[in-house]
This record gives C-alpha cells, structure tokens and sequence, in this order.
C-alpha cells in the first residue's frame, strides 16, 4: 500500500511511490499534526486523486478523530498502517481546528459519512465492484439494495460480517481476503471500527488486489438507516461526540471520558515541544 506523494501539493510531479503519473490538480494541500501528514481538501478531490492511482496493492483511506490520534501514540500496527495509507483525512472537529491554527488556511472536514456520499448515489467507475465489511448485515445489505437502484448490477455488491477478534485470526483473514479479491472489489469498505479496519487492511495488502479502501466505522450503518447521525448544528459546532454518546453511553463512556483525555497531552507536546539543550 503506498501513499499518493504530495497530494494536492503545489511542487511539480507528485507521483506514487511505484512510479505512476502526477496527480491530477483537482487534489488537496496538506498539513502535518501530531506528526502525521493530513490532506486538507473537499472529499471529492481526495477521492479522485487517491482513485486515479495505480498501485500494487490496496489504496486506503483513513479518517482521523481525537481517539485515532490517542491510539497511534500508544499503537505501533495502527501506526504502521496510518503512514502507508493512500491518504488521511480530519474527521474530528478539534482537529480540523488544531489544522486551521497551524496551517492559517481553510482547512476541511472530511469523515467517513463525507467518502461514502461520493459514490452512494451515482457510482464512479472505482465503486463498479464494492465489498462492505460490516458489523450488521442489515446494514450491508441496506446499501447493497441502494447501489443498485443507483444503476450497480446484481453481484456487484457483496458484504461479510466478520467475527469478533477476526483482525487476530489468520486463517480467517486470509479467507475473507481471498473472497474480496475474488470478487474484484475495485471499492472495499470497512465498517467495523478502528484501529482493527486499518490494521487487518495493511496486513492484508496485496492479498485483497488493488482496491481502493474506505475505512469510515459507524458511518456505514449511518448511511443505511441503521443509526442516527446528529442534527446539522452539533457537527458544525464540534458537538457530535455527545450525540454519539448519548446513543451508546455504555459503548463510549471510556473512550470519551477516559481515554480522550490523553489528547490533550499529545496537543500540549505538539503545540510546546520540549527544547532540546
């Protein structure tokens, strides 16, 4: 799995580091948080720059929020897998404003509700075959039924619901790899969470075939009906996390009122690094 160089980057030439052709200019800049590279446009032009790609492997896309920033500093495969990612957008309405103080320019939020609006309503030609590995069938199947009303064919669209543990288990990781790629997933999307999404993906890489890779969690069954999305304002105000909450408070009460609060360490090292004598 490799990374689209410079994205959206003004320098001539962005290439893929297997040597494909520059990026088209539709592309997005980038800004660098918590040592990380983030890219900072509209989801459409991120989708198109990493789909336009050839690579030799899986080309993902990871959607980055306060409790992803925790866990890379504590999680070296989530790690791994967040630097060979095609491209990394700003979920979380904190980061996204952490990016405009740090980059003095407009700077966009890009979620995994955001990637999947790209292609639910009129496919592209990378979403032709999609694979959804989902954590509810219903909800697989949900959005099975609206890409082809959307014009997909039958058995365009096929979907697993993997076991608990499943990113630890060899042989069936292997198994589920080997149906993706059987299947010809030009689109593969991952609704089961982080980090394991990203994780099983980089494991994975070259056994799925060359899809492009949306990892968006509890997006998916967002967008097919199975869960509420919080009102307009509570996202535009950085709020949405009480929605959530609020929704499954047994689920989230650690991450966000335990684990959370280890951000703001990682920002205060960010923002203040330590001199060094």
């Amino acid at each position: 799995m490799r990374e689209v160089e410079g994205v959206g980057r003004t320098a001539p030439g962005p290439v893929w580091r297997g040597g494909a052709t520059s990026v088209p200019p539709a592309a997005t800049s980038n800004v660098t948080l918590f040592g990380h590279s983030f890219h900072t446009g509209s989801a459409a032009a991120i989708v198109a720059a990493v789909a336009a790609r050839r690579a030799d492997g899986p080309r993902m896309i990871v959607t980055a929020n306060v409790d992803h920033i925790v866990r890379l500093a504590e999680h070296a495969d989530f790690r791994g897998a967040y630097e060979r990612a095609a491209a990394r957008t700003l979920d979380g309405m904190p980061l996204v404003w952490f990016a405009r103080r740090a980059s003095g320019r407009p700077v966009e939020r890009v979620t995994g509700h955001d990637l999947l609006a790209c292609i639910l309503t009129d496919p592209p030609p990378f979403a032709r075959r999609v694979f959804f590995v989902s954590a509810r069938q219903d909800a697989a199947d949900a959005l099975a039924t609206r890409l082809q009303a959307a014009g997909l064919p039958d058995g365009a669209v096929a979907s697993a619901v993997p076991p608990f543990g499943f990113e630890d288990d060899t042989s069936y990781g292997r198994a589920l790899a080997e149906r993706i790629r059987a299947h010809g997933t030009t689109l593969l999307v991952m609704g089961v969470g982080a980090p394991k999404s990203e994780i099983w993906v980089d494991r994975q890489d070259r056994a799925l075939g060359n899809p492009v890779v949306f990892c968006v969690g509890d997006a998916l069954a967002v967008a097919a009906g199975c869960l509420p999305r919080a009102p307009w304002l509570m996202q535009r105000l950085g709020l949405e996390w009480i929605f959530r909450f609020l929704c499954a408070p047994r689920r989230l009460f650690r991450r966000y009122f335990i684990e959370s609060w280890r951000f703001v360490g990682i920002a205060a090292r960010d923002r203040f690094p330590r001199r060094r004598g």
